[in-house]
């Protein structure tokens, strides 16, 4: 089973900060495909929730120094 979870996430500023979340969260067994985009402030993940959790998503993306507001 595949889900598939928007976030809002605050702090990136240009399409490295979107290559450098997509690079991080690809590395998480369970995640499938991510879509970042500084533009609208959003990250798109498509994740076994089997395999990961929203909350482990989460975590690395503030590990980078960004701030999750919350899903959309």
């Amino acid at each position: 089973m595949v889900d598939t979870v928007r976030l809002s996430v605050t702090g990136m500023s240009c399409a490295g900060c979107e290559n450098a979340v997509k690079r991080t969260l690809m590395k998480l067994d369970g995640v499938r495909e991510v879509t970042a985009s500084h533009a609208e402030a959003a990250v798109v993940v498509s994740l076994d929730p089997a395999k990961v959790t929203i909350a482990a998503i989460r975590r690395q993306i503030e590990v980078l120094g960004y701030r999750v507001q919350g899903t959309l």
